[in-house]
């Protein structure tokens, strides 16, 4: 009969024992239970915030364009007479013409769009004094700003990844027209687009209307550095036989965004074509006499 208490006591433990055991379960069911609940939420999340994501990068992509295309499009001169601003005529010139120095290795347009750009983004002034306008692009005292990285010539998704001592590129480029040389077609050409090596395309020449003619578009295709001329920064739709598909990824313009691009029109508009574009409405719409197709509000 002495040992009753010993026994009383030892069921007392083990039952003290089970209850700990069950709380200790029960609260890792819990914690497996929480952790199973956030992952599942976390997969159902992720997919809209991926679409999210790249819906804001298409909006800021497209804004860039909108930007390059108002200033480049849109930018004003002073009268000399009353010296005050006049409306804009024409598109600037696809390069800084340099005597008897190819398209290839003159300065791109950019440099002549940079006192329009945001100044928030990048300090045009301060580039500006960088760049030896009279020098090629690869001269050195145009390195430095060469190697300037400017955000609003990059498209946000699937941005190219590019060493930090090589020369910055751009995702944009100017419309030359139709065909590997459009750019340095003289005028009246029937395939000479809104942006040529040599000279600016007064708006009259446009017979398209702005609205209807291309004027920069995105590419991940061959990107080269903004600070250089020719190929770099402005370039045709290639027609040739076997030629790579106009849109899309692996295509000649576009590679950001899955079957679709950017463009922007002569009038700051920007719209957005996908692969299954007919050629031919953008052989038009690069062109500025394209009256061969109808226009079209994008596809």
């Amino acid at each position: 009969m002495k040992t009753e208490p010993h026994r009383l006591r030892a069921r007392c433990v083990n039952q003290i024992g089970f209850l700990y055991a069950g709380v200790v379960m029960a609260r890792r069911i819990i914690v497996i239970g929480a952790v199973l609940f956030v992952l599942v939420v976390v997969g159902l999340a992720i997919p809209f915030i991926v679409e999210a994501r790249r819906k804001s990068h298409v909006v800021t992509s497209q804004n860039n364009l909108r930007e390059l295309a108002l200033f480049a499009a849109h930018h004003t001169k002073p009268d000399p007479k009353n010296d005050q601003r006049k409306l804009p005529t024409e598109i600037p010139a696809g390069t800084v013409a340099i005597l008897d120095t190819p398209p290839e290795d003159r300065l791109s347009w950019v440099v002549g769009v940079l006192p329009g750009l945001d100044q928030r983004k990048v300090n045009s002034a301060q580039l500006l004094t960088a760049i030896d306008r009279t020098k090629p692009w690869g001269a050195d005292a145009n390195q430095k700003a060469a190697r300037t990285r400017l955000v609003v010539l990059l498209c946000p998704e699937n941005t190219p990844d590019v060493p930090p001592d090589a020369p910055a590129i751009t995702c944009y480029v100017g419309i030359g027209g139709v065909g590997t040389n459009a750019a340095a077609l003289p005028f009246g050409t029937p395939k000479a687009g809104a942006m040529r090596y040599d000279t600016p395309t007064s708006f009259d020449r446009i017979t398209d209307g702005l609205g209807q003619t291309l004027l920069f578009g995105e590419t991940r295709n061959e990107f080269g550095p903004w600070l250089r001329g020719g190929y770099s920064t402005v370039r045709g739709f290639d027609d040739a036989p076997g030629a790579m598909p106009l849109v899309g990824v692996g295509g000649q313009f576009g590679g950001y965004f899955v079957a679709t691009a950017n463009f922007a029109m002569c009038d700051g508009g920007v719209r957005v074509f996908t692969s299954r574009v007919e050629p031919r409405v953008l052989y038009g719409l690069a062109t500025i006499a394209g009256k061969e197709t109808d226009p079209v509000p994008g596809d």
